[in-house]
């Protein structure tokens, strides 16, 4: 896989693309167009089939430090200086599943986005049932909330991320060599270069793949 900063708008079709088709003709869900209020600061990430280029997955990141009613409907309580960043419509072409590709496209979004802006929280939405479960938990040291919320995409918890933690910060480096090795066990090269200087199931903030 190659995983990329989306930036062209041909990148945000593609993006729009995979996400129609996970979340609208599999879920059966009439997902709004993603928008970004002004003012506020997002990221975008792709992934794409590196033998043809084809647009696999997508991931969207968006700065929600100054949306107090936001965080304050979801639970997030954090103290005056908290800086947080919402990952948002994470969606995976079925056939591509199962890849570890929400954890890829959640590292480059990382280091390009969360770690530059000295977020200290990073948080998403998550199917309840499956949270605590989840890679995201298990891999980049997420922590599932108790409270479940009802949303237009099912019954959800809240999955938050400390960023300042050693915990957290080792979890992070765990997780990019836990990919290296799996792409190096079945043969493939490695291109998880994701330092900005050099679920198979439906879930995720309405979104697909794990």
């Amino acid at each position: 896989m190659i995983i990329e900063m989306a930036t062209s708008k041909e990148d945000m079709l593609s993006m729009s693309r995979i996400r129609r088709q996970v979340f609208e003709y599999e879920m059966g869900l009439t997902l709004p167009a993603l928008s970004v209020p002004e003012g506020l600061d997002a990221a975008h990430v792709i992934a794409r089939a590196e033998l043809t280029g084809e647009p696999v997955a997508a991931l969207t990141v968006v700065d929600t430090t100054n949306e107090v009613d936001l965080c304050e409907q979801y639970g997030l309580c954090l103290d005056p200086d908290a800086r947080t960043a919402r990952y948002t419509q994470l969606a995976v072409s079925k056939p591509y599943r199962g890849m570890n590709l929400p954890l890829m496209l959640i590292l480059k979004a990382h280091y390009h986005f969360v770690a530059p802006g000295k977020f200290t929280h990073t948080w998403l939405l998550f199917d309840a049932e499956r949270a605590a479960n989840s890679s995201l938990c298990a891999r980049l040291g997420f922590s599932v909330s108790e409270r479940v919320f009802h949303s237009q995409f099912g019954i959800t918890r809240i999955l938050v991320r400390d960023e300042r933690s050693a915990f957290c910060e080792q979890a992070i480096w765990q997780t990019q060599q836990y990919l290296v090795a799996v792409a190096q066990k079945n043969g493939h090269s490695s291109h998880y270069d994701y330092y900005p200087l050099n679920h198979d199931h439906l879930n995720l903030d309405a979104g697909g793949g794990r």
